[in-house]
This record gives C-alpha cells, sequence and structure tokens, in this order.
C-alpha cells in the first residue's frame, strides 16, 4: 500500500458488540472507516480488515496476555463479510443509519443559502444513481444549459437503492408458510420503502426547481428577451410602415409632378395645335381677303356676281387641299403682286396646277381659272399616270343620298387643318353609316364637288336633305350637329328624293358567305370590328346591309317559334 491508512480508534462500546446483533452494527465503524463510509474503495476495506485482524485476532490477544474475548474480532469479520461483498454492501449502503435521508423544508433567505443546502444534498443522493458520473447543482454562474441538463437528469433520476438489509431474518424459521408469509411480507416492505425513497428524491427535485433562483432569472431573462423581440419587431413594423408611407408620399408627389408635366406639355401642344389653326385660319382669310379685293382677277368683262362665287369656291377648294407653310407661302406671293391681277393670276394657277398634281380628283373642280386646256391636259395625265400604275382598277361605286348627307356633315364637323382629317372623316362615315370605306381621293373630290356645284342637282338634293329630319331608324345621327352647306347657291331646282336603301335580293351564295362570316366572329368576338370584318367577308355588301339581313332573319325565326 502506498500510504498507511488511519483508521477510528475502538472504542469501549464497540468492544461490547455482540457478533450475534451483527446486522445491528455499524460496519464501516467497526472497521475504523466510518470517516470514509461510502467513499471507501476495496482496498480500504480490505487493508482495514487486516488491521482490525493484527490487533484484535485471538491468537496476537493471547500473546499479548489480554482477557477479552473474541467477540469483537467476530464483528470485525461480519463487517468485512458485509462490505466486501459489492451487493451485500450496497444492500447496507442503502440503509446507512449514519446518513441521513431528510430533505430542508421551505424558503430560503437568499441565493446563496440554496446552493450551500441543496448542493451537498444532490450529491448525497447521487451515489444512488445508476448513470455515472451525475451533473453537479452548480451555482449562481452557471449557465442555462448545464442547468437544464441537471434538472433532466434528476427528473428522470434511475436509482439502485434497495431495502433487503432491513428484511427479517428466516434463520430461526422452521415452518416452511411462516417462511414465505415472512418472504411476502419482506418484499412487500421493500416495495413500500422503495415507492417512499423514489417519491422523496421526485419532491426534492421539485422542491430544488421551486427555489433555485437560476430558473426564475433565466425566465426573467427570457421574458426579456420576448418583450426586446416584440418591441425591435413593433419598431422594425413602425419604421417599415413609416418609410411605405414616405415611398408613398414621394412617388404621390412624382406623380403629381410627372401629371403636371404631362398636363403642362399636353397644354403647350394643344396651344401649339390652336396657334397653327389660328394662324393657318388667318392665312386662308388674308387670302380669301386679298382675292376679293382683287376681284378674284377678273377683267371688266368677265365680273358677274355668279363667276365671283364660283371663283370664291374654287379658292376655298384650293386653300383645303394645301398645307401651311405652302398657304403662308402663297400668302406673301400674293401680297407681293397685289394689284397686279395678272401675276396674281398666275400665281394662283400655278398653285392649282400643284394641287391638281397631288390630287388629280379635285381636278374637275377648277373651271374658272382654267386658262385654255393646261388644266384638264394635266388632270388627264395625272389620272394616266395612276391608271398605268395600277393593275386592275375597280368600278367606281356611286353615292348614295344619305351618304352625301354623312359627307357634308364630317366635313363641317372636321374642317380644315384637322390632323389627318381625310382620314378621319373616312372612318367616321364607315362608322356612322356603315358604308364601305372610302379613298382619301374619293372623299376629297365628292367633296369638292358638293362645295362647287359642279354636280348638277347636288348642291340643292343636299340642301333638302340638311332641312329634313333625321330618319328614325338612324340612331348613331340623333344627337349629331346640324349641316353647314358653304358652297355657292345653284339655281332653284326640285330636290331629288334621298335614294332607298338596296333592296336587292340576296342570293344564296351571299347567304351562304354571310353565315360562314357569323360563325367565323360571333358575337363573343372581343373585337370593336366585328361587322367590318363579317360585311369585309360577304361581296357586294355594305355593314348596314349585313346587320339588316341578320336583323330579318332573327325576326323569321321568331315568328316561326310563335
Amino acid at each position: 500500500m502506498d500510504e498507511k491508512l488511519l483508521l477510528d480508534e475502538v472504542t469501549d462500546d464497540l468492544l461490547e458488540l455482540e457478533p450475534a446483533d451483527w446486522k445491528e452494527q455499524d460496519h464501516y465503524r467497526v472497521l475504523g472507516l466510518s470517516t470514509l463510509r461510502y467513499r471507501a474503495d476495496h482496498a480500504q476495506i480490505k487493508q482495514a480488515y487486516q488491521m482490525r485482524a493484527l490487533q484484535f485476532h485471538p491468537d496476537k490477544r493471547a500473546a499479548t496476555g489480554s482477557t477479552h474475548d473474541d467477540a469483537f474480532f467476530k464483528c470485525a469479520q461480519k463487517a468485512y463479510n458485509v462490505l466486501i461483498d459489492p451487493v451485500r454492501r450496497r444492500q447496507f449502503d442503502s440503509v446507512d443509519p449514519e446518513i441521513p435521508d431528510d430533505i430542508p423544508r421551505g424558503r430560503l433567505g437568499d441565493r446563496s443559502g440554496f446552493f450551500n443546502t441543496y448542493g451537498p444534498i444532490f450529491e448525497r443522493e447521487a451515489r444512488f444513481s445508476k448513470k455515472q458520473p451525475v451533473p453537479q447543482l452548480g451555482d449562481a454562474n452557471s449557465s442555462r444549459e448545464a442547468m437544464e441538463s441537471f434538472y433532466r437528469f434528476w427528473t428522470s433520476f434511475e436509482s439502485w437503492r434497495s431495502f433487503e438489509y432491513l428484511d427479517k431474518e428466516k434463520e430461526h424459521v422452521e415452518n416452511r408458510e411462516e417462511k414465505r408469509w415472512l418472504d411476502k411480507k419482506n418484499r412487500a416492505e421493500r416495495t413500500r420503502r422503495k415507492t417512499e425513497d423514489n417519491k422523496r428524491i421526485s419532491t426534492l427535485v421539485q422542491q430544488a426547481m421551486s427555489l433555485d433562483p437560476r430558473i426564475e432569472m433565466f425566465k426573467e431573462q427570457e421574458r426579456q428577451e420576448k418583450e426586446d423581440k416584440r418591441v425591435a419587431k413593433e419598431t422594425a413594423a413602425r419604421q417599415a410602415e413609416a418609410e411605405l408611407r414616405k415611398a408613398d408620399e414621394r412617388q404621390k408627389i412624382q406623380e403629381a409632378l410627372m401629371a403636371d408635366q404631362v398636363l403642362k406639355r399636353t397644354g403647350e401642344e394643344k396651344r401649339e395645335r390652336e396657334a397653327k389653326k389660328q394662324e393657318l385660319r388667318s392665312l386662308k382669310k388674308a387670302v380669301r381677303s386679298l382675292a376679293k379685293n382683287n376681284n378674284y382677277c377678273l377683267s371688266e368683262g368677265q365680273q358677274s356676281g355668279t363667276t365671283a362665287a364660283v371663283r370664291s369656291a374654287e379658292i376655298d377648294i384650293l386653300l383645303d387641299n394645301m398645307q401651311r407653310e405652302a398657304v403662308a407661302e402663297f400668302h406673301s406671293v400674293l401680297v407681293s403682286r397685289q394689284g397686279n391681277h395678272m401675276q396674281m393670276l398666275d400665281e394662283i394657277v400655278s398653285q392649282i396646277n400643284e394641287a391638281v398634281r397631288r390630287f388629280p380628283a379635285v381636278g374637275s373642280s377648277f373651271t374658272s381659272f382654267v386658262r385654255g386646256n393646261e388644266i384638264a391636259e394635266l388632270v388627264r395625265s395625272q389620272r394616266e399616270t395612276a391608271t398605268s400604275h395600277q393593275p386592275s382598277t375597280k368600278p367606281r361605286r356611286s353615292w348614295s343620298a344619305e351618304e352625301l348627307e354623312l359627307l357634308t356633315k364630317a366635313s363641317n364637323k372636321f374642317p380644315g387643318g384637322t390632323v389627318h382629317r381625310w382620314e378621319t372623316i373616312g372612318k367616321w362615315l364607315s362608322q356612322h353609316g356603315g358604308f364601305t370605306r372610302r379613298t382619301d381621293d374619293e372623299l376629297i373630290a365628292k367633296t369638292n364637288e358638293l362645295r362647287s356645284g359642279a354636280q348638277s342637282g347636288v348642291g340643292q338634293m343636299v340642301k333638302g336633305l340638311q332641312n329634313k329630319k333625321v330618319h328614325s331608324d338612324d340612331k348613331h345621327l340623333k344627337n349629331e350637329a346640324s349641316v353647314r352647306y358653304d358652297g355657292p347657291q345653284l339655281q332653284q331646282q326640285q330636290p331629288e328624293k334621298p335614294l332607298p336603301i338596296s333592296d336587292r335580293p340576296w342570293a344564296s351564295e351571299e347567304q351562304s358567305q354571310l353565315e360562314r362570316a357569323l360563325q367565323a366572329y360571333p358575337p363573343s368576338y372581343t373585337g370593336t370590328d366585328r361587322w367590318d370584318k363579317i360585311a369585309d367577308s360577304v361581296v357586294g355588301r355594305t355593314k348596314k346591309e349585313c346587320k339588316l339581313r341578320v336583323k330579318f332573319l332573327i325576326e323569321q325565326v321568331r315568328s316561326k317559334s310563335k
């Protein structure tokens, strides 16, 4: 042995022990190990017994002349036999009378008192654990993980403690039934004591958890962390909301600025357009005034009310077919040549030639300013040139009275200077009358004819239509402004009756084309040009004729169903 073991002294009460009462003795005290007790290892127990044997063996006692009997040596033998056997030693350690089982009651005064009180208790109870090593209680500075690990261990604590050592002995019982009864009673008593001990450990753990100041501290920290997170979340939400409001305000300001810029730009563009229109109107008025002041370049023999009216109308037609820059240049030239009728007439004829070159269809409108056959030759050459560039031409479609009336309205609704004037007039005629779209040349030529009265009877027919109420079945024309006719007055003639819509019967091929078009463009078709497409699919029929035909067919089906 490395170092000498210090044993407890043998007192008189130990020398008076009886071997027969060995279960009542303190085996650790008998061997001199009362200080170490359950912490004494196997070697220490063996060394202690050898030292007791050297001192109290009967042979040694006889050699020294001692009169003491060998009772204490027998007690030491019993103690050694119990403690050297691991099973019997556990049974004795389970009921060691020198180690208390009590637990403290009530609350402690301070934090340090809790650790000083419960630390040794848990250390004492740790000797019964099946699992080793056992975590320590720690102190006030222990981490939360260490504390939670400690209480997890003790809430599922598994103890090897048993109470067989307190069983009643059966050595002096000879009756078999009595032995069985005694065994049953010992088992029941062991179970009761084990249950009470488990309950005691559970009470100890629950009481420690209720008094541990660290739990309340960690709970408070957790509450504070939650509160901090809640405050941080609310603060972040408020900041995000404030940022969102600021972003919305910035966006509204930006949109307002952009709207102001758009309005300003639109206003400027509108004012610029209005200024250009006003300038064009002023130039045209100035040109008309110059022509009127110079008697429309008529010689004394030519001056008459009718000729002046015709030339005035032709000046208007010429100005309607000229751009703003050309009108301005035309005006400046006329101003420079004012008073010289021949030079002014040359400039007017030159501009008429240019207009006819650009728009051959208006050539027939100029009859008063023609000198020789220049205009006729120019119109004929322009038409021959246009015809030579077209591989095939369609026959010219005649104008109905209703279409002429709408054209007159459109020419007043969209006066000269309107952007894309003739394209707009063509679309307006198709939308309000259901007619097939006319070309710009057709519209210009017919308008000039209406204004100049070149076509016999047309002016009076239009004037008759102007004074007549709108057809009751034409819903598109109910709220239209009245038509103003600015052309020269014609001789009084009987107004022609408006031409009726074609009552030509529908051929089977036309009916088939209409049915196929209705299938191709059903009512569910989302486009706004449904009837235009249907009319284009039926050869020789207008949009209005197709609508009337469909309406007629629907009425026929309804009458048959009744």
